[in-house]
């Protein structure tokens, strides 16, 4: 979304517009979903996270400096968010991951479907167990392809901390994985 359409639609919001709400929910939707899940681990809590961060956002809305985007703001309020669910689900000690059941494509391979599917519990399973600092770095710098200086914006630290917690994250997931697959290190 381009800077001026966004800043259109955050002053048409403030001003009791809820349509203009209702469009900057549907183009950054997706986006807050998948950081939620992958911050999460379970699609469940990361609904209702993205559910936590528009409400969020919806209030706190006349606070976003017009002059910066919107979806860093965006980013940075689901990742707080994120970080609120994790440590209520750390109190509860609870530590399952819920899946969702998949629809199958027919058409596809089930072989490289399965394969997939187990790739991606494997790496959810693996961010689950890295320390919260690296697991906020790993996804935002490599899952989502956010620069340096935007994780360490969004987490509000210095490029060299999003670097070396990237750099610690790489090596403790890598071990993570090794160990949930049998691999040898």
């Amino acid at each position: 979304m381009e800077a001026a359409e966004a800043t259109r639609l955050v002053r048409a919001a403030l001003a009791g517009d809820s349509a203009a709400f209702e469009t900057l929910v549907l183009r950054h939707e997706a986006r807050v979903m998948n950081i939620a899940a992958r911050l999460l681990g379970a699609r469940d809590e990361a609904r209702d996270a993205a559910q936590e961060v528009f409400l969020r956002a919806f209030k706190y809305l006349h606070r976003l400096d017009m002059q910066k985007p919107v979806e860093p703001w965006l980013v940075r309020i689901t990742v707080n968010v994120c970080r609120d669910a994790l440590r209520t689900r750390q109190r509860r000690r609870n530590t399952f991951v819920v899946e969702r059941a998949e629809t199958v494509d027919e058409s596809a391979d089930p072989h490289r479907d399965v394969a997939r599917k187990q790739e991606r519990l494997v790496l959810q399973r693996a961010l689950g167990t890295l320390p919260e600092k690296e697991r906020l770095a790993i996804v935002l710098r490599d899952i989502e392809g956010l620069s340096t200086a935007e994780v360490a914006s969004i987490l509000r630290s210095s490029e060299t901390t999003v670097r070396s917690q990237v750099s610690r994250g790489r090596l403790h997931l890598r071990a993570a994985i090794n160990r949930l697959t049998g691999a040898e290190s």
